[in-house]
């Protein structure tokens, strides 16, 4: 195991870093943390990465602190119809093809990751592929197999989606045009049409409140008719989010998703911390609760961000990834089906 892959020394610059590790009181191996994940087009799949760190020494001068240690990124991949993580061990991401790895895309064949190098700089992509559980292609292959494109200098928030295909890999390379890659063959070619700007496949999205409600309440808020303000929401809400539950830019407002005529709704239960979460379903005529179910969320990143809920619509169930879990959730009962510890 070499230095550059799996040891940096560093002061920590970044105010993320800083909160964890200026919390650390013990040496040692610190609790891994998921801070990214993305489902596929179809939901079948979701992909995540989580790194682990290692800190051998720690030192607090005055108002500053300095750590130093080994941070190690990995990627698991979770079988949504069963729970089963497809990886029997992880896999890790070798910091000397790809220091900052980001998902780029993902769908029920291919993970495409975005990756930056030591100095920061964006690198060409690397493609894992799920029917070998292997990665087919660094970055360093890809510029090799394409020789002359600039399949380099994507970051994460440079890939792109087509509407008419929304498995396939469309990327910016540094020169800003967009390249269509085949994950299998490695072959990239220029693209030209209509791309949304991705942000992943079924985030959450704010969406809009049907027509006729709207949102009022001074810090927890409730729902009401414009019509008639004495009709409204049985509970109220602290800093709700009404899910639109598909595929987009989330630069643009999209109607917020109904499920045999129920709104949902993503709350807080604390003003200070998104990790205590309620999803509730609520009757978008009549404005009556159907049910509210408290969401498990174990693990944040480093400056303890919950705020990462994505949700996928698969029939009458709703699946839903946060910091820590991954969760099948009934449509009708609100019951959670199935719960999987993302870093169990």
């Amino acid at each position: 195991m070499t230095d550059t892959r799996n040891t940096w020394f560093r002061s920590l610059v970044s105010s993320a870093a800083a909160l964890l590790l200026a919390a650390c009181s013990q040496m040692g191996r610190q609790e891994p943390k998921v801070f990214q994940g993305m489902f596929s087009p179809s939901g079948n799949h979701y992909a995540y990465l989580y790194q682990s760190t290692f800190i051998w020494s720690y030192q607090r001068k005055g108002g500053s602190s300095v750590s130093h240690g080994s941070l190690t990124n990995y990627l698991q991949v979770v079988d949504t119809a069963s729970g089963r993580r497809l990886l029997d061990k992880p896999l890790e991401i070798d910091s000397s093809d790809c220091t900052f790895p980001q998902l780029g895309t993902a769908n029920d064949a291919y993970v495409v990751i975005a990756c930056q190098g030591h100095q920061g700089e964006s690198l060409a992509p690397m493609v894992f592929s799920l029917a070998s559980r292997t990665l087919t292609f660094t970055g360093a292959a890809l510029l090799e197999r394409n020789p002359g494109m600039a399949l380099d200098g994507a970051s994460f928030t440079d890939f792109r989606r087509d509407p008419a295909q929304p498995d396939a890999v469309l990327f910016q390379g540094k020169d800003g045009r967009t390249y269509r890659l085949n994950p299998e063959a490695g072959a990239a070619q220029v693209a030209s049409g209509e791309f949304e700007s991705f942000r992943g496949i079924s985030w959450q999205l704010d969406g809009e409140l049907p027509e006729g409600l709207r949102e009022a309440g001074d810090g927890r808020r409730y729902i009401a008719r414009e019509n008639d303000p004495t009709q409204r929401s049985q509970v109220d809400f602290l800093k709700p989010r009404y899910l639109f539950l598909g595929a987009g830019d989330s630069m643009h407002e999209r109607p917020a998703t109904l499920f045999d005529g129920g709104l949902l709704v993503l709350s807080r239960t604390d003003k200070t911390s998104g990790q205590h979460k309620l999803l509730t379903q609520m009757d978008a005529a009549t404005l009556a609760t159907r049910w509210s179910t408290p969401l498990p969320q174990t693990r944040g990143d480093w400056a303890n961000d919950f705020d990462t809920e994505q949700f996928v619509l698969q029939g009458k169930s709703l699946l839903l990834a946060n910091a820590s879990q991954l969760l099948q959730i009934d449509l009708k009962t609100g019951k959670i089906t199935r719960n999987v510890n993302l870093l169990e």
